[in-house]
């Protein structure tokens, strides 16, 4: 029996959307200045004509939509001029992903995205939006029912969450887009305001530091508070529920996210603990899905925050290759094999110095503004210098008979890296000239899947890691 979806109505504003900020606002603006002064010029005239045509082909476009859903297939037809048939055997579906929005609420739609693991990297494979009702009957066909036992977690270990994995330049990448073009719309230099406010408040700061130095910071806060509520609001109302079979993950307050994947679309799992994270001795689990989302990781966050202990004995029943297996490749123990370690470290702050009291030298109106710089960098490479002791004292590889077990930092993060064997896409050993002395490489482990996820770990034995590879995997390098 063939069941057939069409899209809601409301998906014309999102066809629409790309032109919000250049046509369709300031043609609002132009009949609010019309119905005002009761004059029309050109632009408007114009404008309207204009809006009228790109209205008439997202109604178009809206009206070609039809999903159909076989007994073991998924057939998706789009398009007006350019007509595009898909077909997709429901096996392959490996994540649907629906968010509703507080407009989305009042007229009763979701926006509904699939994805497959062969679609385009960061991108949906298929959106539009379809009725409350057709969303869950459709999500029922590619999934079936949804279980009603749920893991949930404290408002302090989603803020939690929110406050380790926020960044102030990720609250700036947010809220300059959107004063900037707000600004334009009302004919007003918000920004301006805004940074004659912090100007201002800078003023009131009776401290050493430089002005430059008191904007910069209060800068960085205000980034960062924009990107921690974000975050919150996205993660606020986080529920998981774990089916034989499948997961699926709801959070979010204003805009309400929930998706759902296959088991089998997972392809690793990582246990991770930020800078923040470290201090109060928590993690977090994260998971690579093939095809998951529209971002350009394919990474969902499955337990916001948690003893490690804790979270690791809840999830090693339903994820078997949680448990490492084989014999811990590990890097040499001694001062040479820790001097490499600390090599990069000590050069960084060896350039810091020399680049801090040249500048100083030179320019010495501005000590106090170059020390704050050198201060800031060196405590950055300070503990830079602690994830290398890290990747010394814990860093390891192991190769089992059904999985691929790795310990050591990515990035700011320290990260344990679980995966089945038959989900490895890669595994490079990099050898530069210390290598090829001291009989070492690097191993890059990297997932099979679209936005491949990564785990390098340093000055592991050659031999040693060779053979545990030809073993593992019945080959011949």
């Amino acid at each position: 029996m063939t069941r057939t979806f069409k899209a809601h109505p409301l998906f014309i504003l999102n066809l629409l959307k790309p032109f919000l900020f250049v046509l369709i606002f300031p043609l609002i603006k132009g009949l609010y200045q019309y119905l005002r002064y009761r004059s029309v010029d050109g632009i408007l005239s114009l404008e309207i004509i204009l809006f009228a045509i790109i209205f008439f082909i997202a109604f178009l476009r809206y009206r070609s939509i039809k999903i159909n859903v076989h007994e073991n297939r998924l057939s998706i037809k789009l398009g007006v001029l350019f007509v595009k048939n898909a077909a997709i055997k429901l096996s392959q579906v490996s994540c649907v992903k629906t968010s509703q929005s507080p407009l989305d609420a009042v007229f009763g739609a979701v926006t509904y995205k699939i994805n497959t693991e062969a679609g385009k990297h960061g991108k949906p494979d298929f959106e539009f939006k379809l009725s409350r009702k057709d969303s869950e009957r459709l999500s029922v066909l590619l999934y079936g029912n949804q279980g009603n036992r749920a893991v949930k977690f404290s408002l302090y270990k989603l803020a939690f969450l929110a406050a380790t994995t926020s960044s102030a330049f990720t609250g700036i990448i947010i809220s300059v887009p959107i004063i900037n073009k707000l600004g334009n719309l009302l004919g007003i230099a918000l920004n301006e305001m805004l940074f004659n406010e912090i100007n201002t408040a800078s003023e009131k700061m009776n401290n050493f530091f430089p002005p430059i130095v008191n904007i910069v910071t209060l800068i960085l806060l205000a980034g960062y508070t924009v990107a921690f509520i974000y975050s919150l609001l996205k993660y606020i109302n986080f529920r998981l529920f774990l089916e034989k079979d499948r997961l699926e993950i709801r959070s979010g307050f204003l805009v309400r996210y929930r998706t759902a994947f296959k088991k089998q679309s997972i392809k690793n799992v990582t246990v991770e603990q930020t800078s923040l994270m470290r201090i109060f001795k928590r993690y977090s689990i994260n998971i690579s899905v093939g095809g998951y989302g529209d971002g350009q990781k394919e990474r969902a966050v499955l337990v916001p925050c948690g003893r490690r202990v804790e979270i690791k004995s809840h999830f090693s029943a339903y994820f078997p290759f949680l448990k490492a297996e084989g014999k811990a490749i590990r890097p040499q123990r001694g001062k040479i094999s820790k001097r490499r370690f600390f090599f990069l470290p000590v050069s960084y702050l060896a350039v810091i110095f020399f680049v801090s009291v040249t500048l100083m030298v030179k320019f010495p109106l501005f000590q106090s503004l170059i020390l704050f710089v050198a201060a800031v960098t060196a405590s950055i490479v300070l503990y830079y210098t602690d994830l290398c002791l890290f990747n010394y004292r814990f860093g390891k590889l192991r190769f089992g008979e059904k999985n691929i077990y790795a310990q050591g930092s990515r990035g700011f993060n320290t990260c344990e890296f679980y995966c089945p064997k038959e989900n490895v896409g890669e595994i490079k050993l990099i050898r530069y000239p210390n290598d090829l002395r001291f009989k070492t490489c690097k191993v890059k482990i990297t997932v099979r899947s679209e936005g491949a996820d990564s785990i390098r770990i340093k000055n592991l034995d050659y031999e040693k890691t060779l053979q545990a590879i030809n073993k593992t995997f019945n080959i011949n390098v």
